[in-house]
Parts: C-alpha cells; structure tokens; sequence
C-alpha cells in the first residue's frame, strides 16, 4: 500500500496487527516530526472497519480560533458512524467569572484555561475553576518542541528569554510562529479611523515574517519579509496555514498569503463592505475558514477562496444577515461550528455530507427573524446595538469531550440597571460553559521527541486507549449504539497513512503498522 500524499523524505509500511475475538485492534504510527518549526502535523492514519459501518482515524489538529490556537502537540483519535448518526450529551459547568458576560478558553498540554477574568484552569476532579499563575489571557503561548514561545504586548519571549522587543512606534499585534517564521502585524493607526496609506507619518499596517528558529537567542528583524498594506489599522481575527503557506485575513477583508520567501495579496481590503475571517481549520486537502457577514465557512485550496453555500445552512425563524462563524473545530472525526449571532452549535457528518445543529447554547429569546440579533429592540439607544448577540467563543477539545463557552459581543462586567430586559438572570447565559460530549473521541497531549516517537491506538471492545512510547497517555470507554459497534469489530480495511480530515502528514516520516486487513 501506497502512501496518498508526497512528501520527499516521507516513508511508509503498512504490517498488520488486528486480533480478532477478544484481543484489542492495534494500530501503532511511529513518526519523526523532525525539528518543531511551528508546522502541522496533521493526520497520521485513517481506515473503516470490515463492514463500511465505521471510520477510524488520528492527527494532530491544525486550528485557529479568535482568539486562541489550538494545541499543535495535541493528538486526536476518532472513531465515527458511517451513517452519521451521533448521540449527544451536554453538562452545564460552572460559570468561570460571576461577573463577566464572556468567556473565552484554549487548552495547553491537556489543561482547559479560562481567560477573561483572571486566567483559571479547569479541574475535572473538583469540577471547579481555579486561579492558575501561567501566562495566558493577551499573553498567548504555544508549545515549540520542548520550549515554549509566549506572546506578550508587542514582545515575544522563547522560555523566558526575550526575543523580540517593542517598536518604538505602533505595536505588533497578533503573533503566529509557523513554517519557521514569526508572523505578527506592526499597526500605527496614528491615533485616526481606518483610511488608505497616504505616508509613514500618517499611520500604517505592515505585514512581517521573520525567519526564526529556537537555535537562534534573537529575532533579526533585518531579515524580515514584509508587506505594507493598503488601509492603516489592518490588522487579523485569525491566521492560518495550508502546508508551506502562512495566510491572514484582515478586518478590513484583505486577505494575503505568505510562501516561497515572499507576501501576496489575495483580496485587496475594503473600506466599505465587511468581510472577516474567525477562524481556520485544515480539513483535508484545504483550509477552511469562518466567515462573516455569511456565517460560513469559505474554502481556501492554496490558489483561491471559495464560499460554500449551505455550510453551515441558516436555521429557519432567524435572519439570514449579519452572521459569523466563529468557531471551527474537528471532534469526533465530524467538522464543528460555532455561529453568531444566535449561539448555533452545527456538525457536519463527514461521511453523509449533511448538516445537523446539535444545538443552540442559548435558551433566550426566541427565534425571530424580524430582527438580526437578539434583543435588538431591546436594546435600542445603546451604542453597540448588537451588543447582546450570542457567540460561540470557543471549541476546545480534551481527553473525550467539546467544552463550549458563551459570550455577549465583548465579555463586559455585568451591569443590572442598564439592561434590565436580562435580569436577574438571563444575562448569566453569557459566559457559561458547557463541556459536550459524542462518543467515539479521545484527545492526548504528546511529549515531544527530538527524534521517533510511537503512538499506538487501541480499541478493546467498547475501550479506546492512546499509548506514546509505551506509556498510557489517554483511555475512555465509548458509550451508547456506537460503544455496541465497536465490540462487533474484527478487522480493518482501506487503511491510508498520513492522510485524512486533519490533512497531509507534515513530518519527516511515518510507518504504520496493521495486519488482517481487506
């Protein structure tokens, strides 16, 4: 069997290793990631059982939420129903700040963080949020190898050295390490709106890569490739990347690609129509990316963007205008999204193609599509007239569940006298937390090896398990009809390595080793 994507240094060897009877199915992926550079992963295997009713498969998730990224060393193993059929539970958590109308999270090495408010981490035992003294909040990390990259107020640092200091005029904002290169946009709005470039002292935007890699004690801005842009004050909602290319959509709708050492300029920005992109998600062979005002997610194939109609669909009762996909998240092997401004969760069955909304994370107002956002009428006279619209701020997979957090447009302190149509407790729907779970996922931090490493994916009846160099990383018990199916299975088949829903395998190599297969 023959590996579906090309990569030069790339090898693969298919050998079998699935028992029947009682003996668990094993599918072990020995991979060499080669030197962290910020690049993805992506996936490692995927295959369907003996009868078609199942697909199985593993990667490393390639996602951008505004505000967070996902966890690059993340690992995720899946199994889903042919049919698309997916049972669905959902646990309301505690409220991260009592005072806040949002709430904001990202993981890091398996730990779910809380922003707003004072950065928390959530604790599955006590089943509380606690105060947590790392970095997070405006100050984004990443994992780089075994380092860590942290992302402050126009600085960044690489396990506690600096790196890159302030400018002395402007700020950099928005930092993204990929492909071994620092990206970030260097903004002088000049203290004015948005306008076209006219001249340096009157304000800009320059888009900057700067090759970097953890070797080096400094980013040498000299080396930098930039782009000055069109409007001053452009700066991005979210980053993304499709294999060698680095992209960016601005909030003024520029969109631009960064490949082979130099900038283009895909969309040219515009002053008079809105256009911005939430967030990005590697699905297969192409990137997928929120948008509004559509509320769905457009396709970028490394040449040009494309929107798709109907993904997600527009529920009925609501207006069809002013919505954002915000959120985008692979989970369960199925595509999720996340929709302003009614709090829509949506899933999109990989193998039907079809849509679903698993649900709505609000329970007020009722739907109406008389108005665009909820509670227009009323809030009118306030200065932000959308201010009470319900967002899905975030999509965090860990272990075996989706955690899920509300937010207002902007998480405020609550004020009860001004917007006494929310009181006294409607207005706490904004900045919950849900932690929702579909069987058949498992997610795991991984240790970083500077060499090989081997992750081995165990079904055992309705047991699923991720082990990295023999040590048990992750375990769950896949419940309800699909926990029933997976006990019928006997052998795989159709197995591909290094390709799938999480895209191409972007290490140096990987071997997968399985046996009885048709």
């Amino acid at each position: 069997m023959t590996s579906r994507f090309a990569l030069p240094a790339l090898t693969v060897s298919l050998l079998a290793s699935v028992a029947l009877g009682a003996e668990p199915v094993k599918i072990s992926v020995t991979i060499d990631r080669g030197q962290d550079l910020g690049q993805c992963f992506g996936s490692l295997f995927e295959a369907t059982s003996q009868d078609g009713s199942l697909v199985v498969g593993a990667g490393f998730q390639n996602g951008y939420n505004t505000r967070y990224r996902a966890d690059r060393h993340d690992v995720q193993f899946f199994i889903r129903p042919s049919d698309g059929v997916r049972e669905v539970s959902v646990e309301e958590l505690p409220r991260p700040s009592k005072t806040l109308t949002g709430s904001y999270l990202f993981s890091r090495d398996g730990v779910v963080y809380s922003t707003y408010g004072g950065l928390k981490t959530w604790d599955p035992k006590s089943k509380s949020w606690s105060e947590s003294k790392d970095v997070g909040g405006t100050h984004e990390t990443m994992r780089l190898g075994s380092g860590q990259l942290e992302f402050g107020n126009s600085t960044v640092a690489f396990n506690g050295r600096s790196i890159l200091d302030a400018p002395e005029k402007g700020s950099y904002q928005l930092f993204f390490y990929a492909n071994g290169h620092l990206c970030f946009y260097h903004v002088d709005r000049n203290d004015k709106p948005y306008h076209f470039f006219e001249n340096e002292e009157d304000g800009f935007s320059r888009l900057y890569a700067c090759p970097w890699t953890p070797t080096q004690p400094r980013v040498d801005l000299s080396r930098a490739v930039t782009l000055r842009l069109p409007v001053v004050g452009e700066t991005t909602f979210a980053w993304g990347q499709l294999g060698r290319q680095i992209v960016t959509g601005s909030n003024i709708g520029g969109f631009y690609v960064f490949e082979n050492g130099e900038w283009r300029m895909l969309l040219e920005p515009n002053l008079g129509r809105s256009y911005q992109l939430y967030s990005t998600l590697a699905f297969h062979d192409r990137l997928l990316m929120g948008q509004y005002p559509t509320g769905r997610v457009f396709e970028f194939d490394g040449r040009t963007i494309s929107d798709q109609p109907g993904w997600p669909p527009v529920p009925a009762g609501v207006s069809g205008s002013a919505r954002e996909a915000q959120t985008t998240l692979i989970y369960g092997g199925d595509l999720m999204v996340g929709v302003w401004p009614w709090g829509e969760l949506w899933r999109h069955s990989v193998n039907t193609r079809k849509w679903q909304l698993t649900r709505r994370m609000f329970d007020h107002p009722e739907l109406s599509d008389e108005i665009t956002h909820p509670y227009d009428v009323e809030n009118r006279g306030n200065p932000v007239g959308n201010l009470w619209g319900q967002r899905v701020t975030s999509l965090v997979a860990s272990g075996p569940d989706l955690f899920v957090s509300t937010s207002a447009k902007s998480p405020f302190e609550w004020d009860p006298q001004s917007f006494p149509f929310l009181a006294p407790d409607k207005w706490k729907s904004y900045g919950k937390v849900y932690r929702l779970t579909i069987p058949g996922h498992l997610a795991a931090p991984t240790k970083w090896t500077d060499e090989k490493t081997t992750l081995q994916f165990t079904i055992q009846g309705s047991q699923i398990a991720i082990h990295q160099d023999g040590r048990q990383i992750a375990e769950t018990t896949v419940t309800g009809s699909l926990g029933e199916q997976l006990r019928k299975l006997e052998r795989l088949k159709n197995l591909t390595a290094g390709s799938g829903i999480y895209g191409s395998f972007g290490g140096v190599s990987i071997e997968v080793l399985s046996n009885r297969q048709d």
